[in-house]
């Protein structure tokens, strides 16, 4: 048994030992079942099903997001803004700062899916990590973690996906948090984090740090680099089972194609705006452009969990904090290419987007 499910008596898993030998058609039919159970946690969901659990109703965790609780069920990938608004609203009603280390400690491998599956029957805790990284679409939604392994080294890089701001704790606390509960539970034994660097300032308070994760941790460091024990990196897997992780790893492969293949419309419309430098238009504009009407344009947008002038907001914040780190362009000029013709009205939407002036940033 494990939290609370049996690897024989799992859905998918019982179905396939009905239908015989694994072959691509087979995984295909079960699909339907994969979408509907298996698959159906997400990590909006997760974050949900959590702060009920602390008396917080799901509208409030979602408010500012334009979402309702139908329609993040099944496999939803939200907007790089919608994570950003939910991670604030959850750390704003708990009032707790660490509350992304709680929340990577309740973490179970059944809120993964299908790739939790395949990850608690792999063999080692090696081919557990590297199942989960080659199907990170189906897993990681804010942050790209990048392991470096050696005989004698195991290093985790973080990245940001989309800029998180002064979220980036939260991000980096609930991976290490989640990444020591998950390996924990694969293998039955203790899990050390041998060293954290990370890019934000100290908390005030590091008794969380010391608890949880206890080990040195450097804090304004140039990046997020987590070191765990090399010794462990080949644990075995204490439900290993060979037959269900190619189930589950053929599951994976299709579900992550086909989620792939569908390119959302807020990445459109993103690589659209991108690819227009100091051409912004207005909603209208941008829906001739796709060939769409601006009802439609606006009605697919609100199903992805954003509008057209976050996605404005957003890319014009991003390529802004770009061009302040990695080009010598004056402010007037950078403001020109993001559409603003007057240096002070970029100047206002910038510290709108960051709450920050453009000085603290250079």
């Amino acid at each position: 048994m494990y939290d609370g499910i049996s690897l024989a008596s799992a859905l998918p898993f019982k179905e396939m030992k009905r239908r015989g030998p694994v072959d691509e058609q087979s995984t295909a039919n079960a699909d339907a079942d994969m979408a509907g159970g298996q698959l159906g946690g997400n990590r909006i969901a997760f974050y949900l099903a959590r702060m009920r659990a602390r008396g917080f109703d799901s509208r409030e965790v979602l408010c500012g997001t334009g979402l309702t609780e139908e329609q993040i069920q099944g496999f939803f990938l939200g907007s790089s803004a919608v994570y950003r608004q939910i991670i604030s609203n959850m750390i704003r009603l708990t009032g707790n700062d660490f509350i992304g280390v709680a929340l990577g400690s309740e973490f179970k491998i059944s809120d993964f899916g299908v790739l939790g599956y395949a990850a608690l029957s792999s063999s080692t805790l090696r081919q557990s990590r590297g199942v989960l990284a080659q199907y990170c679409l189906l897993n990681q939604h804010i942050i790209r973690p990048v392991s470096t392994i050696t005989e004698k080294l195991w290093r985790v890089e973080i990245s940001e996906i989309h800029p998180l701001d002064d979220l980036i704790s939260f991000a980096v606390e609930e991976y290490v948090s989640r990444a020591m509960e998950l390996a924990f539970h694969l293998t039955n034994r203790h899990f050390p984090v041998l060293e954290m660097r990370v890019t934000y300032d100290a908390p005030r308070d590091l008794s969380v740090y010391r608890e949880r994760f206890d080990c040195p941790v450097y804090f304004n460091q140039k990046k997020n680099v987590i070191q765990f024990d090399p010794d462990h990196i080949d644990d075995p897997i204490s439900l290993a089972n060979p037959e269900v992780f190619k189930i589950c790893e053929q599951q994976c492969r299709l579900i992550s194609s086909r989620i792939s293949k569908r390119d959302s419309l807020e990445r459109k419309v993103r690589d659209m705006l991108i690819n227009r430098p100091g051409n912004f238009p207005p909603v209208d504009d941008m829906a001739d452009l796709l060939g769409v009407k601006p009802r439609t344009l606006r009605r697919q947008l609100q199903a992805e969990g954003i509008s057209y002038q976050q996605i404005l907001d957003d890319t014009r914040r991003d390529l802004a904090l770009q061009y302040l780190e990695y080009t010598a362009l004056t402010p007037k000029e950078i403001g020109f290419l993001l559409g603003y013709n007057d240096v002070s009205n970029f100047r206002r939407a910038f510290r709108s987007w960051t709450g920050s002036k453009l000085s603290d940033y250079r």
